[in-house]
């Protein structure tokens, strides 16, 4: 068997990894970039020009160059296998050639469906597989077992990858302190032990002053902070982090608040509720503290150009409109990112609690930093409050230990070396380098 990294063997985010067999080739995530030369990537001018400029998307290094993946090129992989619905993982099946199966949980699936249109990304899954977890499948010579893990995306999917003679193990993104931190000891307890290679995320390897709690303990420490304020909550966080969206729904249940989404977030919420087995809130008459920011004319008519109007329409009944949320103001927790100034200004929302929950790292451009010198001015006063949505170093140690596999590869990671003070089992390699083992 053969393995190429070609791109996330000293970054995080971006991910693609190749692996085959003498007879199957397949890519595990096929990541965007979060960043080139230290800057953010421009996607939106990636996606209009690719059709006609790929070869310097190529060169740029947006797009690893990978024969046989891309639509130009003639197919020559059997499968995409994406872990989980962050675009550093999925953002660039744009551009892989449309006959190649796509496998993703429908979990996963659900939010790239949902946030497409909104974010109004150039991606038609035509030639999808779900899977589900626990349960293997069969691409070429490959058996591939999917693991449930505990991660700030919603269904996201470690790996076991088999063909008759050898077995890797690729982590995806993961956590032993959210919500489903039961997940990790399950994937420690069904998951192979002694494979022949564990390629393992390291995000936290460059981040060792971050400060790490469970989701439980921010969800008290939010209250904490909220709990006698008598002024609007205004909260920032990933909007497809559906724990952190929880956490803000039970201080708001809690503190006898109404939580307010927007249209986007309401529909993520409702079509996971729908695919059953959890018990997400959702806006509907059985969560009555849930309202939702009624969507403006350019995004209702956006929503019925494209055929997807009923995202609005089914919450029409839940909407809580500028004026109304004015009223209220001293009893909301609200659900905010920096496109929103218009509407947080509409309302008159004034002296209250902005809450920053996401890496610290993403404060520094400078679209952040002029929504926050806008709230401060109308008497918002600025908290951080987050807990990662990746693996602990304590996370990881357990799971090497426990695994045992033969070789590690570290991956999703800035430090990859600082791994080797937990095994003296580490490779390090380089994005492109074909390894077998």
């Amino acid at each position: 068997m053969k393995i190429t990294i070609h791109r996330g063997t000293h970054e995080i985010g971006g991910t693609l990894v190749e692996v085959k067999s003498e007879n199957s080739r397949i890519l595990v995530d096929a990541g965007y970039p979060l960043l080139l030369n230290g800057k953010p990537v421009d996607t939106e001018n990636v996606y209009v020009w690719f059709p006609y400029l790929y070869g310097k998307f190529i060169e740029q290094g947006i797009l690893p160059d990978v024969k046989g993946l891309y639509c130009w090129d003639k197919p020559m992989f059997n499968a995409v296998i994406v872990s989980h619905a962050h675009i550093d993982h999925y953002g660039l099946l744009s551009f892989i050639n449309s006959s190649i199966p796509v496998y993703m949980s429908r979990g996963t699936r659900k939010i790239i469906d949902i946030s497409v249109p909104f974010h109004e990304e150039p991606l038609y899954l035509s030639n999808v597989c779900e899977f589900d977890m626990y349960e293997p499948f069969q691409i070429g010579d490959f058996r591939v077992m999917p693991f449930l893990m505990d991660h700030s995306a919603f269904d996201a999917a470690a790996f076991e990858i088999s063909d008759q003679e050898k077995t890797i193990i690729y982590t995806g993104d993961f956590r032993g302190h959210g919500r489903k931190s039961a997940c990790l000891a399950r994937f420690i307890a069904k998951a192979k032990k002694g494979a022949d290679a564990l390629l393992v995320e390291g995000t936290i390897l460059g981040r060792r002053d971050e400060e790490v709690i469970t989701e439980q303990e921010f969800e008290e420490l939010l209250v904490k902070k909220i709990e006698g304020f008598k002024g609007p909550v205004l909260f920032q966080s990933s909007t497809q982090n559906i724990d952190r969206l929880v956490s803000f729904y039970r201080a708001a249940v809690r503190l006898d608040r109404i939580f307010v989404i927007d249209t986007y977030i309401a529909n993520i919420l409702y079509e996971l509720r729908r695919l059953g087995n959890n018990n997400l809130p959702y806006p509907s008459v059985h969560y009555p503290n849930i309202r939702v920011l009624k969507p403006s004319q350019v995004m209702l008519r956006f929503l019925k150009r494209i055929g997807k109007q009923h995202f609005a329409k089914r919450f029409s009944v839940k909407y809580i409109q500028e004026d109304e949320l004015n009223r209220i103001q001293y009893k909301i927790i609200m659900a905010v990112r920096p496109s929103m100034w218009e509407n947080i200004r509409s309302a008159n929302l004034q002296n209250g609690l902005f809450i920053y929950s996401l890496w610290s790292g993403y404060r520094n451009n400078d679209y952040q930093k002029e929504f926050e010198v806008l709230l401060s001015k109308t008497g918002f006063s600025i908290h951080e409050l987050h807990t990662g949505g990746h693996a602990t170093l304590s996370d990881i140690k357990k799971v090497l230990q426990e695994l045992k596999p033969k070789k590690i590869i570290p991956i999703h990671t800035m430090a990859p070396e600082l791994l080797r003070n937990l095994s003296e089992q580490v490779l390090l390699k380089k994005d492109g380098e074909t390894f077998c083992i």
